[in-house]
């Protein structure tokens, strides 16, 4: 943890200044209100930096200012005003930076510049530069940020240091220089794909605008007119390296994003154009197998046409969608995630695709499932319709759709299990199971086993006469299982009677609510039964 000494004697500025840095737990501020403190606390700690006032009642000749450059303290001076006096005080003083404190801009300035230091700390830079007293100049406003800075003559032993140093993460260079001038320089560095990055600060007397274009066009990063503003060279440097921290710390996140957030983006036509690789982890593709791929790589077939219908309309309504998808891996197995899916817009608010975040739930829908799942068949069971049934009804009648329930049941299944054994009995049900799923295939229609030897079917349609089809296949595929079943006459094979219950009529809540329509289902299947089974009756509500 690094060691902040504040020096002033003003409660308010030492109240706020603990505030900002309190925002991270990474320092430990100590407070001296007078010069003896200063003194005691030197002799005791080594910081890192002061922060620290001008004058204080016991120290008013620059005394302060001299223990701490004495104590190789680095120092940012606070001051209520910048003059051509205090200006001139502050020539070749061994400082950081000045700021005005009679603001909370220029306390977060101080904030931010001590953030600063402890990224740059240590980070080394390059000065090209013939002339001894101006490299002089350059080295020591640098090393007031605590960097580490090497010094070459020329541009030639510039890249002698660069090809033995690869630490190197700034240069600052004149532009005129014997053997190779700054421009030469600049050129030659920006060939090499190492330093197509690397920020170039030109310092140079040179006037002439073609070349200073030149400079640029070839790669400076920025430039500064000779004699040197120590402030404007300081705060270009800030600048400099406050947008590299920027950068890496954007990185870093994005980074951290991209191991650990399954996310994706597509564009308007479903192509995906972006893939985290926690995205392609989760769902077994390489990221090259997934760009330039339709978003329906992972789309699973369980998941119910509703449910993508929704999806686009959000989308394109511009509104956000939340909720649970089951997505396909490329082995084919299944994943599970809660997916977030918001769309996204260029600068005129046209909509051109959207980005996913997602979060897998698997394991937890899989102890669901496990709840919701009939034992031994794996259809759905009765709590799953219980659940669901209600919303199911109202999703398909806002969608204008005919709505069916059926419910079937093995005919004289007791018989069945009486004479051939329950064990026998189960590989039945097993079978009427699969034969159900193998009709009932469209990822709309859901199957439950409601108890027994009974089950339910909920299905959409667009016309009354695709439910009867539909329902009329069921009952003969089970019938052509043809399983043994010598007390079910006359066919002496396992059958299934249906009782179907349809609304086809506008949606009208209090009548065509679950429990109504599981009565004439049941109704129908009474009558189903009644007239000699292994046949189907309707009722429409």
């Amino acid at each position: 943890m690094k060691k902040i000494l504040i020096v002033d004697n003003s409660a308010v500025i030492i109240n706020v200044l603990k505030d900002l840095f309190a925002q991270k737990n990474k320092f430990k501020i100590y407070v001296a209100k007078n010069l003896k403190d200063v003194e005691v606390l030197l002799k005791k700690h080594t910081f890192f930096t002061a922060i620290s006032n001008v004058v204080l009642p016991d120290a008013l000749n620059g005394e302060l200012i001299y223990l701490l450059e004495k104590n190789n303290v680095p120092t940012i001076i606070l001051s209520s005003k910048v003059d051509k006096k205090f200006i001139k005080s502050m020539q070749n003083k061994k400082i950081i930076d000045y700021v005005l404190k009679d603001s909370i801009h220029g306390l977060n300035r101080v904030y931010d510049l001590i953030e600063l230091l402890t990224y740059i700390e240590d980070i080394e830079v390059l000065v090209v530069e013939d002339s001894p007293a101006v490299a002089a100049q350059i080295k020591k406003i640098l090393e007031s940020f605590l960097l580490t800075v090497h010094v070459a003559k020329d541009g030639k032993k510039a890249l002698e240091i660069l090809n033995s140093n690869e630490r190197i993460e700034m240069i600052v260079t004149d532009y005129h220089m014997p053997n190779m001038n700054g421009l030469d320089f600049i050129k030659k560095l920006r060939k090499d794909v190492k330093y197509t990055e690397l920020p170039i600060l030109v310092i140079s007397i040179e006037s002439d605008i073609n070349i200073k274009v030149n400079l640029f066009k070839n790669g400076a990063s920025d430039f500064i007119k000779k004699p040197i503003l120590e402030e404007e060279l300081k705060s270009k440097v800030i600048n400099i390296f406050s947008n590299i921290k920027q950068m890496d710390e954007i990185q870093g996140f994005n980074k951290l994003l991209d191991e650990n957030v399954i996310c994706f983006s597509v564009d308007t036509r479903g192509i995906i154009n972006y893939a985290s690789d926690a995205f392609c982890k989760i769902s077994g593709y390489e990221k090259e197998e997934l760009l330039g791929k339709s978003h329906n790589i992972i789309k699973h077939p369980d998941m119910p046409v509703s449910i993508f219908k929704e999806i686009v309309y959000a989308i394109t309504s511009s509104k956000t969608w939340r909720g649970e998808l089951k997505n396909l891996k490329k082995d084919g197995c299944y994943y599970w995630v809660n997916a977030v899916l918001e769309p996204l817009f260029d600068k005129k608010g046209s909509i051109v695709g959207y980005s996913a975040v997602q979060q897998d739930i698997t394991d937890k829908k899989i102890i669901y499932e496990l709840s919701i799942t009939d034992g031994l068949t794996s259809l759905y069971n009765r709590r799953y319709f219980n659940d669901t049934a209600q919303g199911i009804i109202e999703q398909t009648m806002r969608n204008k759709e005919v709505f069916a329930f059926l419910l079937l049941d093995i005919d004289n299944f007791k018989k069945y299990n009486d004479s051939y054994g329950h064990q026998a009995g189960d590989k039945v049900l097993i079978d009427v199971s699969q034969s159900l799923k193998n009709t009932f295939k469209r990822s709309d229609d859901v199957i439950f086993r409601l108890g027994g030897e009974e089950f339910g079917i909920l299905i959409n349609s667009k016309t009354i006469h695709d439910v009867m089809a539909l329902a009329e296949m069921a009952r003969e595929n089970i019938q052509s299982l043809q399983i043994k079943h010598t007390k079910n006459l006359p066919s002496k094979v396992i059958t299934a009677s249906f009782g179907i219950g349809i609304i086809s009529t506008k949606y009208n809540k209090k009548l065509h609510y679950l429990d109504s329509l599981y009565k004439n289902a049941d109704d129908a299947l009474y009558k189903a039964k009644d007239s000699g089974r292994n046949t189907i009756v309707s009722l429409n509500i």
